[in-house]
């Protein structure tokens, strides 16, 4: 890999503020997106290295949903991390029941830790329940309308989380091409195991697979940027110990 350093692009540098996000048009944000701008001498060749993250690119156009819902898509006061990150909403991959000695567990504590609050854009929350909590109560959705976008509720409430912390980031990383799969009571985010026999969705395991392939692809060169012309980083890497590096 070669030795050169790199300004950080937006996303990562702060990663949990859309492109969308008033946030970019005042403040150290704006001040950050001048620099970068100023930096950069040929952006496709800079994009090889830090391709932009999901925060970042084209929402797709969205395919296949019911006219309710496509009204709620289309609404301009649609919350800004709602985004859509296939044109049907749809995970990209299948739950297959048949667990092995590869399969990765999670846990439900990762969506109620509130140890590091969720700043995306203007807006905090507590948790990545709080997120889902405030979006299944707070927009007067149908039950037929959460169904069709709950999916896309969870695939973003947990991007920001894996994102707003490099160390939660690197560690989903490492889990390689490996299944994943969420031990849960909640039979729509993840599984039981009733002596071996596995029940439910395991939606949050679906997620954290296609937000691994993501940040995989934005990451992939974190190890090249310079810290000294960026600034500091949103977020510090630590080793086991808790120290920080």
């Amino acid at each position: 890999m070669s030795d050169e350093k790199y300004i950080a692009p937006p996303w990562i540098k702060y990663p949990t503020n859309p492109k969308k996000s008033e946030i970019w048009n005042d403040g150290s944000c704006a001040e950050y997106l001048i620099k970068f701008n100023k930096t950069i001498d040929n952006m496709d060749e800079y994009l090889e290295i830090f391709p932009e993250a999901p925060t970042f690119t084209q929402e797709p156009t969205a395919e296949g949903f019911s006219n309710e819902t496509m009204e709620f898509l289309n609404n301009p006061q649609r919350p800004i991390f709602i985004k859509l990150w296939t044109s049907d909403g749809k995970p990209k991959y299948e739950f297959d029941h048949n667990l092995d000695e590869n399969t990765i567990y999670m846990y439900d504590s990762i969506i109620s830790d509130k140890s590091t609050h969720l700043h995306i854009g203007r807006d905090t929350f507590e948790s990545v329940e709080d997120i889902i909590y405030k979006i299944k109560n707070n927009y007067d959705l149908t039950p037929e309308v959460y169904d069709e976008i709950k999916y896309t509720i969870y695939l973003n409430a947990l991007y920001y989380k894996i994102i707003c912390d490099i160390n939660f980031t690197k560690e989903l990383i490492k889990t390689g091409n490996y299944p994943i799969v969420f031990k849960s009571s909640n039979l729509e985010w993840g599984v039981s195991d009733d002596n071996g026999n596995i029940h439910g969705e395991n939606l949050f395991g679906l997620a954290m697979m296609q937000i691994r392939d993501e940040i995989c692809d934005v990451f992939k060169n974190y190890d090249m940027i310079d810290w000294e012309v960026s600034g500091k980083p949103y977020s510090q890497e630590r080793c086991m110990c808790h120290h920080h590096h």
